[in-house]
């Protein structure tokens, strides 16, 4: 019988390694003969034999390395490993040193958090910039495996579950099929270098507890527990693929924009709670959360008119829609005019004629006003309407809020936020524009000269 030596299984398992590595390329449809890699690598064991695949396989490649300014001296030496390697074998290499405290503090995001963003936006700059086509990070099958149970103890929804994805847009993980214990192999195989994070090994950070107390004893009820997790997120995939698919139909059914307005119609989907699943990922990707949606979801169904608001967006719930703005949005109409002329303020322009009342023909539009010039004093002035502000609508011989005319006429929150109004000197509220003139500036039998506004 033929004896193997424990060096021929660590062998085999570094050639399996690299199958893998290679076959992730043709799956995922990626030209090795064309494609140009950045790869992030932190000096880590993972990264480093990602770093050696990509070399021994003669593949396009640059290197880019983060110092988060965590681990003092540590995280520095980590640094210098990867520019010391890059250097001996002429590969293109890419260093940055961040303030990861302070930008988490200005942010009130955490430590995690804000080095993830800090390095995906540097990434990005660096792939811009030199025109990579994909990023390759080492993310392996344990990691893959931990995320999941990760995301499942912070109640994510379905898409935390489904694992990390092999490929997404350009960021791509050619190892996650690979456990970390052919990685270890491979390592000791072709004797690489590499730094220890001993920030792995601190359990006031919950994915380590996770990783050195939780799973051990999960594996106690299930040894065949990693393989289970990785089965079942593969599946939830294909189901994440199907939604993906049914998110699209929905969102060209009764989605729109408008002048940088989100609108998402009602219809029967308000009635059907089977729709629930494609309203979470549609709202999550606007910055609302679990909670906020449950809540956002009530007030539709009770025909409640309510305001929502997450880092990035503001979403009220009208009558017939759900209506989303960034917060940063701003809409701002000031001008002064002294003397009879079209008006122009912003997108907003507004054709202003006079004329003998014998010329006059009577028009309907609320795009137009038609008032007795002589009542009016000038300078006008065009502006947004202002909280309070009260006029006699036409017909009417009392005030009314300008807010409660346009409630009653069912205008939405962010269409009130666009509402102009005109007023002259005498300080009254002369027209709400497109919708309503003042009683006292309609034309009557003693009126001689009209004056026309029309929106164009």
């Amino acid at each position: 019988m033929k004896q193997f030596t424990n060096s021929y299984f660590c062998i085999m398992k570094t050639n399996s390694l690299n199958k893998i590595f290679i076959s992730f390329f043709s799956d995922n449809n990626i030209d090795l003969e064309t494609s140009k890699f950045l790869l992030a690598v932190s000096g880590g064991i993972d990264s480093m034999v990602m770093l050696d695949l990509f070399k021994k396989n003669n593949l396009s490649f640059s290197v880019c390395t983060c110092d988060f300014s965590l681990r003092g001296k540590e995280s520095l030496g980590d640094c210098l490993l990867v520019e010391k390697i890059c250097k001996k074998n002429n590969i293109i290499f890419y260093s940055k040193k961040f303030n990861t405290k302070k930008y988490a503090k200005e942010n009130n995001i955490s430590i995690q958090m804000a080095a993830r963003e800090l390095r995906y936006n540097w990434f990005n700059k660096i792939m811009k910039k030199n025109n990579y086509d994909f990023l390759s990070t080492a993310h392996h099958n344990d990691d893959n495996f931990e995320t999941i149970l990760f995301n499942f103890i912070k109640t994510t929804g379905y898409k935390g579950l489904s694992g990390i994805p092999y490929k997404k847009n350009f960021i791509i993980r050619p190892l996650l099929k690979s456990g970390k214990n052919l990685l270890v192999d491979y390592s000791k195989k072709n004797g690489l270098s590499w730094r220890k994070d001993s920030s792995n090994d601190d359990i006031i950070y919950l994915r380590n507890n996770l990783r050195k107390k939780i799973i051990p004893l999960l594996k106690e009820i299930n040894p065949s527990l990693e393989k289970s997790v990785i089965d079942t997120a593969n599946r939830l995939s294909k189901a994440q693929v199907f939604i993906k698919n049914e998110i699209e139909n929905f969102k060209n059914k009764y989605l729109l924009e408008r002048e940088n307005i989100i609108i998402l119609n009602k219809g029967e989907w308000i009635k059907n709670e089977n729709f629930d699943i494609l309203i979470y990922d549609i709202l999550e990707e606007y910055g609302f959360n679990f909670f906020q949606i449950e809540l956002i979801l009530s007030a539709c169904r009770n025909n409640k008119i309510k305001k929502f608001i997450s880092n990035k967006y503001i979403l009220y719930t009208e009558r017939e829609s759900l209506n989303i703005k960034s917060i940063n949005l701003k809409y701002h109409y000031y001008g002064k005019f002294n003397s009879l002329k079209d008006i122009r303020v912003s997108d907003l322009n507004i054709k202003v004629k006079k004329y003998s009342i014998n010329k006059l023909l009577l028009n309907n539009s609320l795009k137009n006003a038609q008032i007795d010039y002589s009542k009016v004093l000038f300078p006008i002035t065009i502006r947004n309407y202002r909280k309070g502000e009260t006029f006699v609508p036409l017909g009417m011989n009392k005030n009314k809020k300008i807010s409660d005319f346009l409630s009653d006429n069912k205008i939405s929150k962010i269409d009130r936020m666009k509402q102009c109004v005109i007023k002259d000197s005498n300080k009254n509220i002369i027209w709400v524009v497109g919708y309503q003139i003042h009683n006292s500036y309609r034309i009557t039998r003693k009126t001689s000269t009209v004056m026309d506004l029309q929106i164009i």
